[in-house]
């Protein structure tokens, strides 16, 4: 039963990644706006806009701690890390029992700002001021296009060259005859003196030997290198995957009515068990591909 539930999870984390269209990542600036946030995943789901939440230790919620020149981009890379269209920053303070809400629709591309709202009401009874806001910011979030590939240019076949016309050989002009001029005396036909003794050459210089065969010590240590760090992939990704499966199974108790978290106890919950998830994810497909390395590495040690 328990690893049934396990790879429930993992499909349903796949199945959660790049597949899914229109879909928003909440970033909640306090407590008190992560739980006012929740009045907007009614009006979004009749929008077609799928909602995610950044738990308090999420790469996005952390990216709110850093300089406001650094959000945006840190922002940007959250949220295609999360797989969505748009981050919605959120942020609440409340006074003399009415909370007024800041909503920041930003883009993936660079965090650019796309709109901005600004919504009061009662604290005990939000729901009638955020659900116009909802809608406006809704029609907003909308699938990236995808971009293909430019046809490449075609190029016409060169012209078959065709072969020059044969030309008749033009007629050579009459050439008068030379006439032969006084020959040379030849050189005599004496003996040349020569030295009888032997001449001593030198041997040709020898040929370099080949360099020698690389041994395998190179190959075997890159292969006990990546098989080490296989099994420490295999590691983080159990550690991880056991840590996301044991908040999942506390959500699944809260929604049976077991558990006794409060709404702000399970968001943040719900965002560790998807960040464990996740990292467990990455670890697993990462020490697939290291395990394949090392079996290629160790196939090639002699």
């Amino acid at each position: 039963m328990g690893a049934m539930r396990a790879r429930l999870g993992v499909m349903l984390l796949v199945l959660a990644g790049p597949a899914m269209a229109n879909s928003v990542l909440v970033v909640a600036e306090n407590d008190l706006a992560r739980e006012a946030a929740a009045e907007l995943v009614e009006p979004f789901n009749k929008a077609k806009v799928k909602m995610k939440f950044a738990g308090p230790q999420a790469p996005a919620t952390q990216c709110l701690l850093r300089t406001a020149g650094e959000r945006p981009r840190c922002l940007a890379q959250a949220g295609e890390t999360a797989f969505v269209e748009a981050l919605l920053q959120v942020g609440a303070v409340a006074s003399k029992g009415r909370t007024t809400l800041t909503f920041s629709l930003l883009s993936v591309d660079e965090g650019r700002l796309l709109k901005r709202e600004v919504a009061t009401g009662p604290s005990d009874n939000l729901g009638p001021a955020l659900k116009p806001v909802a809608a406006r910011l809704a029609k907003l979030i909308k699938p990236r296009a995808k971009t293909e590939p430019k046809p490449e240019p075609t190029t016409k076949p060169d012209p078959v060259a065709r072969p020059d016309p044969i030309t008749k050989p033009e007629p050579v002009a009459n050439v008068d005859p030379v006439t032969p001029g006084p020959t040379e005396p030849r050189p005599s036909d004496a003996p040349k003196a020569t030295s009888l003794e032997p001449q001593v050459t030198s041997p040709p210089p020898s040929v370099v030997d080949p360099a020698p065969a690389a041994s395998g010590g190179g190959l075997r240590a890159a292969a006990w290198t990546t098989t080490g760090l296989a099994v420490a992939a295999a590691g983080v990704a159990g550690t991880f995957g056991g840590l996301g499966l044991a908040a999942r199974n506390e959500l699944d108790r809260n929604e049976g009515g077991v558990s006794t978290l409060s709404r702000s106890e399970a968001n943040t919950l719900a965002g560790q068990a998807n960040t464990n998830l996740s990292v467990a994810l990455g670890a697993g497909i990462g020490a697939g591909v290291l395990g394949v390395v090392s079996a290629i590495l160790w196939s090639q040690v002699p």
